[in-house]
Parts: structure tokens; sequence; C-alpha cells
């Protein structure tokens, strides 16, 4: 299938490795340019670095997201360097080391705010795309968290700010529908990969990871490759009928029926 992404101008947040990598790996296969962000500059120097040798347009900046004034300046300079915008996926997220109210405010900070200051400020871009027939879109990663009420205790804020993030790209559908602009977000299950929480949770507690990945239907954990094949199709031209969606990722590990 053409996912029609040829020279497509795209953003993906948290994209030096993990679930944002690897999409940005899919939009580079299918011949977009991009530009990302993360905190930490050694990951993020050599994924640009694989990207710019193989002749990808590529930017990426180390930054904090929660880092306001840093994160607008980032965003613009990407779309200065992309030459507009026509995709944003909104994915990069970061494990909460606070306690008590500092620990919910660091989640609203992390978990919703970023994504919707970077959305509102990729807004005026996307309407230009959709002005040129450019087919724009959003998509959020979010989590099966969000929708989950029984949850590990260290997810509790987690989840509640990744059930905000669901109701905001919900609005933006409707919102934007007008504007000839898409928005949708996925909710992947536990993806495990080197250095990512689940890894850290197989190397503490193996049978935790275990007990875990059967939880799934297919009796296993996700990778990030999964999660971007279907970040990307939403994202793309031939996903043009589907907005406001929320597509989980999870192997079957929600058990209930879909309506």
């Amino acid at each position: 299938m053409d996912l029609k992404l040829k020279d497509k101008r795209v953003i993906v947040t948290g994209g030096s490795k993990g679930i944002g990598k690897a999409i940005l790996d899919k939009f580079v296969e299918e011949g977009a340019s991009i530009a990302t962000c993360a905190r930490g500059p050694e990951a993020l120097k050599n994924a640009l670095d694989g990207w710019k040798q193989n002749g990808v347009k590529a930017y990426g900046k180390t930054l904090d997201v929660t880092d306001s004034e840093k994160y607008a300046s980032w965003f613009s300079n990407s779309v200065e360097f992309l030459g507009g915008l026509d995709i944003f996926i909104s994915n990069v997220s970061t494990r909460n080391t606070e306690t008590g109210e500092q620990r919910w405010r660091r989640a609203f900070e992390v978990d919703f705010m970023q994504h919707m200051l970077a959305s509102e400020q990729a807004i005026p871009y996307l309407k230009e795309s959709a002005q040129k027939g450019q087919s724009p879109a959003f998509v959020f990663v979010s989590s099966i968290a969000s929708v989950m009420a029984n949850i590990m205790p260290i997810e509790h804020e987690y989840g509640v700010m990744k059930a905000a993030l669901n109701a905001y790209s919900s609005q933006l559908a409707h919102r934007l529908a007008g504007e000839g602009i898409r928005s949708n977000f996925v909710t992947p299950g536990p993806i495990d990969f080197e250095g990512g929480f689940w890894d850290q949770v197989k190397q503490a507690d193996p049978g935790m990871f275990e007990r875990v990945g059967k939880m799934s239907a297919l009796q296993r954990h996700g990778t990030p490759e999964e999660v971007a094949n279907a970040v990307v199709f939403l994202a793309s031209p031939a996903a043009s009928y589907i907005t406001g969606a929320n597509l989980k990722i999870d192997g079957g590990t929600l058990k209930q029926t879909q309506f």
C-alpha cells in the first residue's frame, strides 16, 4: 500500500529511541522529512547521524519538553527547517520520580500539558498544509492506562493524564474537521524495548515481566515497530476517513467487547 507520505513534513516528539524512534524510522522509509527532540543528547545524536547518513532531511534538539519557552522555540525552528508541517505526532513521555502533590503536577506537565501546548502551536501550520491539499493530521501516543481503573500504583497519575490527552485528541478531531485536519490517538499496551520501562522490569523482576506479557491474548509484550506501523498509517492520507479514533495496540490485553 502506498501511504502517500513521500516529502511529507513530520514532527515526532521523543524520537531518539523506543516508540518515537520506530515511528520516525517508518516515516523515513516512506520518504518523509523529519524533526524531533529528546532529553538524552547521545541517543539523539546517534539517531540523527544515522538518518542524515542515509540522505534524510532531519533536524533535532536536546531539551526538556516541560520548559515551555525552549519547547516552543524548538518547535518553530523545526517547522522552519522542514519548510512547513503536515503531520504532528505527540509522543514524548518520561517516568515520574516525584512524590505526593508534586508527582501529580509533574504528570500534568509531562503527560498532558506539553502535548497540548505543542499541538496548539502546530494548528496554524497544519491549516496551511490543509489549504495546500496535504491531508494534515495529528496522532497522539497515549496508553491503555488511560482507560484502566485498576492499574499499578506508579501509573495512577499517568493514567489520569493520558485520559485527558485522549479527550483532547477527540475534541481536536471535531474542532478541526472543518479545516481539513484529522486527529487520532493510539493506546499501546506493554511495549518492550532496550532501556525502556518494561526492559527495566525484565531485569529487576523477570516474573512480573512474564506475568504482564501473558495478560495479552497474544501472550507477549509488543514492540515499538508494531506501534509505529499503526501510528504512521493513521497519520497518512491512506487513513483519510479516520478521525476521532482510538486504536488500541495491546495484543488483546484489555478484555472488553468493542462497540
